[in-house]
């Protein structure tokens, strides 16, 4: 069942562009450039869950990470010093940033958040990355962690953000592919659900008081 589609359209663009930028103009984030190199993903509502059509609840994005990159999500004035870890310059051509990442209040504690884990999975498998580097909001940090264990590393201090303070980290996802434990019990949560409970469900226009990130950037 189809629960993520790769971003390739002008369409699916569209619609990956105005999910995010929603959250970003209700909340006042900074919207980092869309990389052309990038590869984004949209969250879908399963067709068994929605009767209305293909539906986008989230997106994510997945960017090379290049030090050098002046539009880089990560790294740079207010951000982390991520060129400064020997193992990801080490490995740099493997190691990407993940960014852009949200999910629809609407779907809060019904299970779709363990969607985005068969979606890291198809980018892993595909690209191969050793190390994922991102910059999360705290509350987000403690639930990896939780899920990850040591898969996952707090680098430097928390940084300042609008509400709450923003957690530099490094995923191992090599670490993570290569522990049949770990990664059994991660697909496993992912699994689908064959209905959410239930909960009414309203558009991204109608509703103002829904919207959650999981991803907090500081704004520039």
């Amino acid at each position: 069942m189809k629960i993520f589609e790769i971003v390739k359209k002008p369409r699916q663009q569209k619609q990956f562009e105005q999910t995010w930028e929603y959250f970003c103009r209700q909340f006042g984030w900074y919207n980092d450039p869309y990389s052309k190199n990038g590869v984004r993903y949209n969250l879908l509502l399963p067709a068994n869950h929605n009767k209305m059509g293909k539906k986008v609840i989230g997106t994510i994005e997945f960017i090379p990470y290049d030090p050098a990159n002046p539009d880089s999500t990560v790294e740079g004035e207010s951000r982390y010093k991520f060129s400064g870890v020997q193992k990801i310059i080490e490995n740099k051509d493997r190691v990407w940033e993940i960014d852009k990442l949200c999910l629809h209040k609407d779907f809060h504690r019904l299970g779709y958040f363990s969607h985005f884990i068969t979606v890291v999975h198809d980018h892993a498998i595909t690209h191969n990355p050793k190390f994922y580097v991102a910059i999360v909001e705290n509350k987000l940090y403690r639930m990896l962690s939780m899920m990850l264990g040591s898969s996952i590393v707090k680098q430097g201090d928390p940084i300042p953000g609008p509400s709450t303070s923003l957690v530099p980290v490094i995923i191992n996802i090599e670490d993570i592919r290569h522990n049949a434990s770990l990664a059994g019990k991660l697909m496993s949560m992912a699994v689908l659900k064959e209905s959410p409970k239930k909960k009414t469900i309203t558009g991204f226009k109608k509703v103002k008081k829904i919207f959650f990130i999981e991803r907090l950037v500081p704004k520039k």
